[in-house]
Formats: C-alpha cells, structure tokens, sequence
C-alpha cells in the first residue's frame, strides 16, 4: 500500500508538470504574455492562485507549529487580510490595473524615480530567494523528513527540477493554472487531516471547551510574542507590504483579463483565508491534545499525518504538501524573473532589445535565481530554523518603509522622490536601530519588545520621514502624481464593467460578504475569550 500510495503521489506530479507545460505550449516572444499570461486570466484562476501563492509548507509546518505552542491567535494573519485584501481591492489595484505596470518596482519609478524602483527590486530579489524560496524548500523538506522519512535534500532538488520545468518554460499561464489545480489539492489534503483529527478529538466544539486557553486570540500588549497591539497593527505594516506591494501576489492580478476578474480574483482570496485557520491552524491544537509533550513543534503536522491517516488518506496529503511547495516557488519564482528582466536588466542592458531577447532573459535568470535558492535550502538543513518565526522575521525588515512609501504614494500628493529614496535607505538602519538598542535601552519600551511592536515603531517612523522630507523638499512635478493619487471615482470599476457586473455579480456585494464574515467571526472569538469558556486564561 506504501508503494501505491509514492506510486499515486509520483504520477500526480508528472501530471502537473505535463499541464504546466502544455498550458505554456504556445510560446510568445512577447514578454507581457511570458510575465503576464497575456492578460488572459479568470477571477477563480486569480483567486486560486493568490492562495497557492502564499500558503505552502512554512504554512502547514511552520503555522501549524506555532498553533502547537500557542494556540489560535496565529489564525489572525489569515483573518486579518480582510483589511490589506480590501485595501488591495479599493486603493490599490485600479492604478496598478490600469497603468499597465509589468512589477510593483514599476510603480516606484512612475510615482518617484528609478533610483527607488531599482532600490526595490534589489531588496525583493534578496528577500525572495532567502525568505520565500529556500526557506520554503527546506519547509518541505522537513515535512516529507517527518512524515515519510525522505532525505530533505532530495526532497529540496525534486521540488526545484519540478517547479522550475514548467514555470521557466511557460512563465505567468503556466503558473497560475497548475496553481489553481494545486489550490484545490492543497485545500483537500488539508481538510483531510483536520478532519480525521477532530473526529479523534469529539469535535471542534469539544476541542474548543478542552483547550479553551488554545483559543485566545488577545493576549496581553507585553506578551513576548503575540502582544494585541502588534498583532492588529500587524496589517499596517507587514499586512500592506505582502499582500498590495508584493510581485508574486500582484502579478495575478496585473494579468487579469478585466479589471473585475482582478479584484474579483482577490474577493475569492479572500473567502478562502476564511477557512485557512481549519488547514493551518486547527490541526495544531489538535496535535497539543493529542501529544502535548512534542519535542519540535515544526514536527505536529507530520506526526497527525503518520499517526492518523491510512495509507491512501496519507497520499493525499501528500500530494496536498507539493502543491502548497511547487506553486509557491514556481510563483516565487516566475516573480524573480519578471522583476530580475524588466526592472533591472531592461533598464540598464536591454533597451533598444528585442521582446524576444527579454523573454528569453527571463528564462535565464529564472534558471539562475532558482539554482541559487536550492543551493541555499540544502545549506539550511545543516541550521536550526523554526520556519514560521523566520519567514515573518525576514519580511519585517524591510515591510515597514515599503508599506509607508507605497502607501503615501496613492494616498498623498505631496509626497516625493526625495522623500521616498531617503525611507527606502533609512529603513533598515533604523530597523536594526529599533531591534538592537532602541527596545533593548529605553526602560519604558523594555515590556513591549516584540518584532510586532518593533515593525510598528518603523511604520509610524517611515510615515513621519515621508512626511518630514517631503514638506522640505520640492513637490513633486504634476506629471508624476497625475491618475495616481486615490480618490472615491477611481476606487469605482469603470462603467462598462458596472454595467455587465451587477447583481449576484457585483462586486461590492461580495466584498461586503467577506468583510462581514470576518467581523462575526472576530466578535465570536473575542466573545469566547472574555464571555465563553476560555473567560479568564
């Protein structure tokens, strides 16, 4: 039964490849069919991917383990999206839309200057390949370790040949498709374990009133970890960088085939990230019920598939794990690629180039990055890493002036290029000034020194250096802020589009179905907590 299980798992991801790679058949020389899938993109195809994107095995081991140790609270990076997706949404999609930007570093230039987008680009390279490519591999790798016992460099290589086959060759289509297909494997064979686990536990009300203190979603603003004011102001910072800043994210949307099919697409996202928590979060308390006295927290996710699941539920699990890893680094990937070609060797090696040689760039540089990743990942399973922790604490380096620029670009007409350089640059001295002193020093801030408080503490400062620089300095040419600066009429879709989309089609009322959702389920968490049986933990 083991061998039909590996059988099973092997013939399934031939079959990815094989539909990534006939997706991509029809190779373009053109790059915005390369990088954008030619504009051709549904709304569920969008959403699909959007989530297979941004959940992967950092998720289901990393989160997973985190809900181990502590407890629901982590849920809130799922739940609280509902702010960024809105702001997404309504603020920042329709210029990206309708500006025909290729990358997030594109906006930089059109709204600053090049100095800023190149900046950028350079920082997202980095940040991609440690963070969301490596890290992400050696996550898998010590999932198929714990629950299968593969070596994880095997696993790490297998993941990288297979990912980098279809997405080098058939870019953003390829990508968002075999995403979509994984979105739905990677949802199934994580309901399968919180599934099977809640029935060995009577229940998700029964695990609820067992382990009311794993339910707490506020805890006190000096916990040293998960104070209430970091996590909800969290979303400001981190919350506005990943999801309305970030390429792999954003992408989807840049090749929607109408401007509603691309904020529709972040609508579907959204009621996905309602149910994420019973993937992700859920399965960790269950493990704590289970098996309190776990040694690796990172390890709960393996050991509730090893100990419950037959051997033919177990492959789809399986299988659901190298969904959640080849779509996030084929879209971590492509991502690398588009930003690598258009903002950095376009501009300075590649004017005047062929959409050919551009494409073909892209395919280059897409081999190279994904290289340089798999070498990093097989080196960091010589390290002791807890992958949840490391991803978030990579990303708050540099989330907190990235949010404040792209924030006050839409947002502020004044602001400019002087102003936005000067945050791109004192960012992350002043992130290393606020982790390493700042906290550490001053005896007030001493009981709040969390990476939640910290990124804060940057948010607020990039805002009053944007603002500061900006009122002594020039304003910026008119030229440069015209059709971008945010008001209500550009938040609306364009009339054409309000016209075919209205209805059970409109979509404000899907939004507003989302937004409500959240909020009731905010209210009966926080009602459980302070009313409910986990009153007073």
């Amino acid at each position: 039964m083991q061998s039909l299980n590996f059988m099973l798992f092997g013939i399934y991801l031939a079959l990815t490849v094989l539909l990534g790679i006939w997706v991509g058949r029809r190779r373009s020389a053109d790059p915005r069919a390369y990088f954008l899938a030619g504009e051709s993109l549904p709304w569920y195809a969008i959403g699909g991917s959007i989530i297979a994107a941004n959940i992967s095995t950092e998720h289901f081991i990393g989160m997973v383990g985190i809900a181990y140790a502590v407890g629901f609270v982590v849920a809130q990076w799922e739940w609280g999206n509902v702010v960024t997706f809105s702001a997404l949404i309504w603020i920042f999609l329709p210029y990206y839309v309708r500006g025909g930007l290729y990358t997030m570093p594109e906006f930089l230039e059109r709204r600053y200057n090049a100095h800023c987008r190149h900046l950028f680009a350079i920082c997202c390279l980095v940040l991609w390949i440690v963070a969301q490519m490596a890290v992400v591999m050696l996550a898998g790798g010590k999932a198929l370790r714990g629950m299968f016992e593969i070596d994880e460099r095997l696993t790490i290589v297998a993941i990288a040949v297979l990912s980098g086959s279809y997405t080098i060759y058939g870019g953003l289509k390829s990508v968002a498709w075999t995403d979509f297909v994984q979105f739905v494997v990677m949802m199934a064979g994580g309901l399968v374990v919180s599934i099977v686990g809640l029935a060995k536990v009577g229940g998700l009300g029964a695990l609820m009133h067992a382990a009311p203190q794993k339910f707490v979603i506020i805890y006190p603003a000096t916990h040293p970890d998960y104070p209430w004011f970091g996590v909800w102001t969290l979303f400001l910072s981190v919350g506005i960088w990943y999801n309305c800043t970030n390429q792999f994210i954003v992408q989807r949307c840049l090749g929607a085939r109408s401007e509603w099919d691309a904020r529709m697409g972040v609508v579907f996202a959204g009621f996905m990230k309602v149910v994420l928590p019973l993937l992700v979060v859920i399965p960790g308390i269950i493990a704590y019920r289970l098996y309190p006295q776990l040694a690796e927290k990172d390890l709960a996710f393996p050991r509730l598939v090893r100990e419950l699941l037959p051997v033919g539920l177990s492959g789809i699990v399986m299988a659901g794990l190298a969904s959640g890893l080849l779509s996030h680094v084929s879209s971590v990937l492509n991502s690398c690629s588009t930003v690598f070609t258009m903002d950095l060797y376009e501009p300075f090696f590649g004017r005047g180039r062929s959409e050919h040689h551009l494409t073909r760039v892209g395919r280059w540089s897409g081999f190279v990055i994904l290289v340089i990743a798999t070498l990093l990942a097989i080196w960091f399973t010589e390290q002791k890493l807890g992958v949840f922790d490391t991803i978030q604490n990579i990303g708050a380096w540099v989330a907190a002036p990235i949010s404040a620029v792209f924030l006050m670009g839409v947002l502020w007409r004044r602001a400019n290029a002087a102003a936005a350089t000067f945050v791109l640059w004192f960012g992350f001295p002043f992130t290393a000034l606020v982790e390493y002193e700042l906290f550490k020093r001053i005896e007030f801030l001493k009981p709040y020194d969390n990476w939640l408080n910290r990124t804060f503490v940057v948010w607020v400062a990039s805002l009053a250096a944007m603002v500061i620089v900006s009122l002594l300095t020039a304003p910026p040419a008119p030229e440069k802020i015209e059709g971008i600066i945010w008001s209500p009429r550009m938040a609306a879709l364009p009339e054409e589009e309000r016209r075919r989309h209205r209805g059970i089609r409109s979509l404000f009322f899907w939004w507003a179905t989302f937004v409500g959702l959240m909020i009731a389920l905010y209210a009966y968490m926080i009602w459980f907590q302070f009313w409910g049986p986990a009153k007073g933990m």
